[in-house]
């Protein structure tokens, strides 16, 4: 084996965010890593891969250039221990039939293997914690895979299309499974119908619920995978375990006849579209340790009429009470930084919003449209509530210093007038101001939707 070329650089990149984390939005979360030394290193068959090395001697595999067959990785590279293999390190090769990683590697990085067709066999060596994104995706070979007892996570789509994957071990220790990490294989097709559990998660219900069914999650569970009830329309009822860290991407959406739910005080994150469609939930409240959750989560639940949103939430994303034609009244915490895009859209009987933020709120755009002209937004003097109403045609109503709603004289009051304003201003120019997404200060939300796009994909 020899090293063909190497160069010398030293840059910083920045570092990932941690995938369940509440504290994913913190922008203290980046760390810069130098990288001291890159270049092509010789394996014994004449192929080649590029590798880098940063500055705390952590050895990289890179992108691998050869005609495939067996390829066998080096577990030194320049007398430093190899313990990484980068991201799209052997992406799309067709002629890759097996892989022999050295024991000394602990992190295979997203999409290392995806495309690799002919890919029969590789291992995994104890250390690794994650199988990661779309790590073996498309490997329409692989038909058995044994995972180390350090596995914790499997990522988004790790194993999809391996349509001939038929045995893969799941050790006691994993607990977080996401959404279509076994789609299209075999193995998830000769799962019986029913509670699809894989490790400590709800992977997926398999078969049609039969109406009128009460669900009961079983007490070690710690995630609801993506869809993992979709479209189980027969559900009236599910019931929660005290332990529940994350619910994934449409995990209940289009469930029509769910109607009773209460989230466990252990929650602490929530994907995009969680209850789309769930018409018949008229109730619900987020715990407390929820900071930040996905776009559309109530979006479409026509019967939602109570909503107890999180003291410490940070923003209302895109779509969240989109098309909830029942809400009437809601409160929103004074942590609030972002009101997203449509995040009212359709909301027709929506007729009281108390907004008592006093610091910086952002808008997203068309966040009212098909309102009612009955809506009164309540906030403080003074705010960027009271110009976004303002601006926009919207009655507004000054909430007392402690943050109560005036007197019903007070505020029927206050309310004739801005009515009057309203007609006035309708008569003439309307001011435009800073709504809309073009004044947005992106610097100010950056950290919201980062936390947002954690929890990893926006629907289509």
């Amino acid at each position: 084996m020899k090293k063909t070329s190497s160069f010398i650089l030293s840059f910083a990149i920045a570092g990932a965010f941690a995938s369940f984390s509440a504290e994913a939005y913190d922008s203290s979360a980046i760390r810069a890593v130098k990288i001291v030394e890159h270049g092509d290193y010789e394996l014994e068959d004449g192929s080649s891969v590029h590798y880098s090395i940063d500055e705390f001697d952590n050895v990289s595999i890179g992108r691998y250039n050869g005609s495939g067959g067996d390829v066998v990785l080096p577990s030194e590279i320049n007398g430093k221990t190899v313990n990484g293999i980068s991201s799209n390190a052997f992406y799309g090769c067709k002629e890759l039939t097996s892989v022999k990683v050295p024991d000394s590697v602990k992190t295979i990085s997203m999409y290392a293997f995806e495309g690799c067709s002919s890919l029969t066999s590789v291992n995994i060596p104890d250390g690794v914690s994650e199988i990661s994104h779309s790590l073996f995706k498309d490997c329409t070979s692989l038909q058995s895979v044994q995972l180390p007892d350090s596995i914790r996570d499997i990522d988004y789509e790790a194993f999809e299309n391996c349509t001939s994957l038929t045995d893969i071990n799941i050790p006691d220790g994993v607990e977080y499974v996401m959404g279509n990490a076994f789609a299209n294989t075999k193995w998830y097709e000769e799962q019986p119908d029913g509670m699809v559990v894989i490790g400590k998660t709800v992977y997926k219900f398999k078969g049609t619920m039969p109406d009128n069914t009460s669900v009961t999650v079983p007490d070690d569970i710690k995630l609801i995978s993506g869809s993992a009830f979709a479209d189980c329309s027969g559900m009236t009822e599910v019931k929660l375990p005290e332990g529940l860290e994350v619910i994934e991407n449409d995990a209940f959406s289009g469930c029509s006849g769910l109607i009773a739910v209460t989230l466990p005080d252990s929650l602490m994150d929530m994907g995009h579209y969680v209850f789309e469609g769930c018409t018949g939930l008229t109730s619900i409240t987020i715990p407390e340790n929820v900071k930040v959750f996905g776009y559309g989560i109530f979006r479409n639940c026509t019967g939602l009429t109570s909503v107890n949103l999180p003291s410490e939430l940070i923003s209302i994303t895109e779509s969240t009470f989109e098309g909830c034609t029942a809400l009437e009244s809601l409160t929103v915490p004074d942590t609030v930084e972002y009101i997203g895009d449509n995040a009212f859209k359709g909301c027709t009987e929506l007729t009281e919003l108390i907004v008592p933020v006093r610091k910086e709120l952002y808008f997203g755009e068309n966040i009212f449209e098909g309102r009612t002209d009955k809506l009164t937004i309540y906030g403080y003097k003074d705010t960027d509530i009271e110009k976004y109403a303002k601006d926009n045609n919207i009655r507004f109503v000054v909430l007392n210093d402690d943050g109560s709603k005036p007197a019903a004289t007070t505020a029927t009051t206050t309310a004739a007038a801005k009515t009057t304003a309203a007609t006035t201003a309708n008569n003439n120019s309307p001011q435009t101001g800073d709504s809309g997404a073009v004044g947005i200060a992106l610097t100010g939300i950056a950290a919201v939707l980062l936390s947002a796009a954690a929890y990893k994909k926006r629907k289509d």
